[in-house]
This record gives structure tokens, C-alpha cells and sequence, in this order.
């Protein structure tokens, strides 16, 4: 068996190499001014003296060119790096860092979108011959010595084709030489009819002070920003700016961070190069270490660009941090901007949890609440699964000075039980509502044993709605008992009372689920001895009348709870309420 060769369709190569591999037409102008700059770079390192400069010149015949003082190209070198798609002067080594942009040997390509010619005229620092080189997309090129010498350096033509009129025009080449070379430390001039400007003059704002960093943001990304971060990481050569959002983003929403390689935009809307917790921010960051892919539009994601991620995110937690010592103001302001993402990932993030667990709020039986005052004020915190819960319980638990947490918002209930690990001395309990009675005072003996006959009765009358009745002393005075329930008991009520008025269908569906259960749960009614109605219930009132007022009672709570009321309840209160008038209407006939 013999080994064959693969048979390139060259002209097909190219047009994908140029038409797809990159995302718009205007990356030919990055190509050309990247190109330029590496020149520039490889001619610094032989040691001669130079003004370095990379001229864009406009000509009215719909022609730009782009010259560059920098090393140029011989023959061999033109037939070696220019004449084979994929060979780069650039480096030896892929994964070595060094001062050139470029790598792969493929952008002058680009060309070929918006041109169906590339000329070069070059002349190397090295050697004395000028040259030309002449490319066509088919994959035919040609190369002659020139009879007049040039300077030094490297001249691109290109020449519009069809279509592509916009990107040869005064203001389209204007915003492509900012948009990509805007912080290049080689001075890039734009050129037409003898008028010349230089286009990148401008500080980055990874070099700004706080200040001028901020003024960026309003002036430049067009919204004002609540704190500004700056990033750094020795290990990819990064520096940065991070911007605190100044409004609430979702998680899912798309992340644009502007991400610049050696001083030249490699991409405006690069989403993962932070942590993905840090949805909050966007960034501007300058890299000379992280390897770019062939499009130069994103980085190759291997352990390096990985670790730069970890220590940037590191430089934003470090500087919330510092916020909690120094600005706490700020801190909070950010916070509440960015509320429900953040708890979102605090849940998700052990280090973000101990960050800003201290200082997200929380409504408890004493008002709403951060984290660190909680803990100050409390170190048994009881917490609530569900928001009905906690508003059966909290304002008896706010009389007894107990510290109940509302757990029933979205992530409340992971963040709170979770404290301990932030607090050790912090114990957290999650309230069984049927059982939270037990954290009032028990009645004496003498008066468990007087109660004793009272709850038997109760018990009795209140069974068939599956409610069991307990007695305690508890504060507020004025509240005369306490009905809690749980999920699975407040679910079996709502089958029972959508049980009376569906079809037969749904009435076998919940019997089946009642059936199934082992045990049938109860709510509980527990009764307030502090209050004078329920002592003089208990201590003073014969059997029947003592039976009218459990009812009555019991029917208030679901009242005051916002129970709906199944049928059998309401009858059971507009019978009570009546007994109750007919007691105290005098009998027929008297004054």
C-alpha cells in the first residue's frame, strides 16, 4: 500500500480562509496594520535606527495603501512566507511568548474579501532589491525586481472589488484604524490628498488613573459605571479594567468583554475571559502572553488561558474585599443593583459565598436584615422553608425575640442554612411549623393539669379537620392562638376543598394520594395562656360552651391565615358565629 497525497483545491482554500474565517470584512484592515507593527518589531531587533511608522493612504481611484517602515522581505522570504498558506516568519515555536502579533501565516488573506488583487512592494532592511509581489485569490501569484529602489519597508495595495465600496471610504477606514489599532504603540497615520493624522495617540485604560478610567466608561462605552477594577495577572501578561455594571444583567444574558492582544483588538464581544460569576462586569484587557486561534477573535482555552481566568477573578474578589473595609457604601450600592445574580452564585460559589454573605439581605421576624447583623444579634437563627411559614410564625417569633429567616425566596433557604460555614458559632435550625410551638414556655403543672380536660375537648372537636390543639404562655398578650401548617398539609387542603367542586376523575386522583399516605398529617392550633379570653375559656366556661369557642377560634385562624375554607369550615363558622349571637341576644320579649 502505497502513500497518496491530499489534493488541495487551492482557489477553494483561499476563499475559505477569507470569506469565512473571520467574522467581518473590516479584519483586513487589522491584518495589514498587525502585519505592519510585526515588521516594525523585527526590524527594531537588528539593531538599526528608525523612526518607526504605519501609514494607511486613501487614493480616489477606490485604492488604499499601507506601508510600514519595518524590516521587509527578500525573495526567499517572499516565496516562503507569502507564497504558502499557513507558514509564519513570525516564531518557532506556537506557545513561545514574543513581541509579534501575528502567527499563522494567513491574514493577509483577509485581503482577498474586499480585494481581487494584493500588491506588495517591498524592500528588506537586510538586502538591497526592491520587489514586487503580486496575489490573486485563484492562487496564481507572480514576483519581479523593481528597476526603481523603494524605502525601506513593505507597501500593500489593494484595489475595491464590487460590493466593497463602503470599506474604501474616508470614515470606514477611519473607524477600522481606531476600532483595531487604537492603543498600538507604533504611530499609525491616516492619509489622504497630503492631509495626515495620527490615529492613535490615546492612553488605554488599563494605564488610566481611577478616574480616568471611569470617565471612559461614561464617555466611550456610553454608561456610567458603579466601581471600576483593576485586573492584572503575571502569568498571561494581562492587564485590565473591570467595569461594575451600573444595572441588573441576567446570567444568561450575553457577556461582551473587549479584549485586546499586544495593544491590538482581538475582540469586542469575547464572552468567557473572566469567571463566569463575574456576570457583573465588563472588561477591557490587554494580554502579551495568551495565544490567540487562527482568527485571532478568541484565545486557544489550555491550562494557560485557564489559570489567567482564576487570577482574574481573583483580582475582582480581592477587590470586594477591600470594598468591605473601605467603602461599604459602595459595596451595598453594588449589591442591591446586582442582588438576585449574586445570591445566585453564592449559592453555586463557596469563596463568593463568604464574600458577600455578610452583607446580602434577608427578611426575618426582627425586619429585613444583613447577614452580619444577623448573626451579631443572634447565634440560633430559626429559618423557614417556605414563605407561608414564615408568615405564620413571625410575629409571635419577633414577641419572643426569637430570629426567624424567611427561606421561602429564591436561594434564601441554601444561603441561611448554610451560615455556619461563614459563622461557626451561627446555629441554624429549620422550623417544623407543627412543632414550633415547643419554643414557648410550657405551662406550670397546676395549670397543665387545669388545661389538661380543656385540650381533650379540643382535640375532639377540632379531629375531623385534622388539627391537633397544644397550650402555651407566649407574647404578643393580645393573640389568642397560633395555627401552623406544613407543604404536604397545606397540599392535602387544597385537594380536599378542589375535591368538592371537580369531576369524578379528579376526586379518584386525590383520594388515591390520600390513600397513600401512612399517616394523615395535622395542623397544629396551639393556644395562647397569656391571653384573657383563652384563660377564661379554659378555667371558667362549661364543656359546650368552651367546644363553640374552639371552633370559633379555629375558623378565625384560617381566616387570619388566609386559608381558603373548605366547605365543611364554613359551616362550621357561620354555625359558631350564630350560637355565639344567640348567646348573647337577650330572649324574646325582654328589654
Amino acid at each position: 500500500m502505497s502513500n497518496q497525497n491530499f489534493q488541495v483545491n487551492l482557489q477553494g482554500m483561499i476563499d475559505l480562509l477569507s470569506n469565512h474565517l473571520y467574522s467581518n470584512p473590516g479584519v483586513f484592515m487589522r491584518e495589514l496594520l498587525q502585519n505592519g507593527v510585526d515588521a516594525i518589531t523585527a526590524r527594531k531587533r537588528t539593531g538599526q535606527a528608525f523612526q518607526p511608522r504605519v501609514s494607511v493612504e486613501l487614493y480616489s481611484s477606490k485604492t488604499i495603501a499601507v506601508y510600514d517602515n519595518g524590516i521587509g522581505l527578500t525573495h526567499h522570504e517572499i516565496e516562503q512566507f507569502l507564497s504558502q498558506i499557513g507558514h509564519t516568519s513570525k516564531r518557532e515555536e506556537q506557545d513561545a511568548a514574543d513581541d509579534y502579533i501575528g502567527q499563522f501565516g494567513v491574514g493577509l488573506l483577509a485581503c482577498f474579501v474586499v480585494s481581487d488583487e494584493i500588491v506588495l512592494i517591498t524592500r528588506s532592511a537586510l538586502e538591497g532589491d526592491s520587489l514586487e509581489w503580486r496575489g490573486r485569490p485563484d492562487g496564481t501569484y507572480t514576483i519581479r525586481k523593481l528597476d526603481k529602489q523603494v524605502p525601506i519597508g513593505s507597501t500593500v495595495y489593494l484595489t475595491c472589488k464590487e460590493e466593497y465600496e463602503e470599506y474604501f471610504e474616508y470614515y470606514k477606514i477611519s473607524e477600522l484604524i481606531e476600532h483595531y489599532g487604537l492603543y498600538l504603540q507604533t504611530p499609525i497615520y491616516l492619509v489622504e490628498d497630503s492631509y495626515e493624522r495620527q490615529m492613535n495617540d490615546s492612553l488605554p485604560p488599563w494605564q488610566m488613573s481611577r478616574e480616568d478610567a471611569m470617565a471612559y466608561s461614561r464617555d466611550h462605552l456610553y454608561q456610567p459605571c458603579l466601581d471600576v477594577i483593576k485586573l492584572k495577572s503575571a502569568i498571561g501578561e494581562v492587564e485590565g479594567v473591570a467595569y461594575v455594571l451600573p444595572h441588573a444583567l441576567s446570567l444568561q444574558a450575553e457577556k461582551r468583554h473587549k479584549v485586546y492582544l499586544k495593544n491590538m483588538l482581538l475582540s469586542d464581544r469575547m464572552e468567557n475571559i473572566v469567571p463566569p460569576w463575574a456576570f457583573f462586569v465588563t472588561c477591557i484587557l490587554n494580554t502579551n502572553g495568551l495565544r490567540p486561534t487562527a482568527s485571532r477573535e478568541a484565545f486557544y482555552e489550555n491550562d494557560l488561558f485557564l489559570n489567567v481566568r482564576e487570577e482574574l477573578g481573583e483580582c475582582i474578589k480581592a477587590h470586594f474585599v477591600k470594598l468591605a473595609e473601605t467603602n461599604l457604601d459602595l459595596l451595598r450600592q453594588i449589591i442591591r443593583v446586582h442582588y438576585k445574580s449574586l445570591k445566585s452564585m453564592a449559592v453555586e460559589d463557596q469563596e463568593l459565598y463568604r464574600l458577600f454573605i455578610n452583607h446580602l439581605s434577608f427578611e426575618t421576624s426582627m425586619g429585613t436584615m444583613e447577614g452580619l447583623d444577623m448573626v451579631k444579634q443572634a447565634e440560633h437563627i430559626l429559618l423557614t422553608s417556605t414563605l407561608d411559614e414564615f408568615r405564620q410564625v413571625a410575629r409571635v417569633a419577633k414577641a419572643q425575640g426569637l430570629m426567624v429567616v424567611n427561606g421561602g425566596y429564591v436561594h434564601d433557604f441554601e444561603l441561611i442554612a448554610n451560615l455556619s460555614e461563614a459563622h461557626p458559632q451561627v446555629i441554624v435550625t429549620v422550623i417544623d411549623p407543627l412543632q414550633f410551638f415547643k419554643q414557648f414556655q410550657e405551662l406550670d403543672r397546676e395549670d397543665s393539669e387545669r388545661t389538661q380536660g380543656f385540650l381533650a375537648l379540643a382535640d375532639k372537636a377540632l379531629k375531623p379537620y385534622q388539627c391537633r390543639t397544644a397550650i402555651r404562655y407566649f407574647e404578643p398578650a393580645d393573640v389568642p392562638m397560633l395555627y401552623t401548617t406544613n407543604e404536604e398539609i397545606s397540599f392535602l387542603r387544597m385537594a380536599q376543598n378542589s375535591r368538592e367542586h371537580v369531576n369524578e376523575l379528579f376526586t379518584g386522583i386525590v383520594d388515591m394520594v390520600t390513600n397513600e399516605l401512612y399517616e394523615v398529617p395535622y395542623a397544629q392550633l396551639c393556644f395562647n395562656y397569656n391571653n384573657a379570653i383563652v384563660r377564661r375559656m379554659v378555667e371558667e366556661q362549661p364543656p359546650a360552651l368552651q367546644e363553640l369557642t374552639v371552633k370559633m377560634l379555629y375558623t378565625q385562624s384560617l381566616l387570619m391565615g388566609n386559608y381558603p375554607l373548605s366547605a365543611e369550615e364554613l359551616r362550621l363558622m357561620n354555625e359558631s358565629f350564630l350560637a355565639f349571637l344567640n348567646l348573647g341576644l337577650p330572649a324574646g320579649g325582654q328589654a
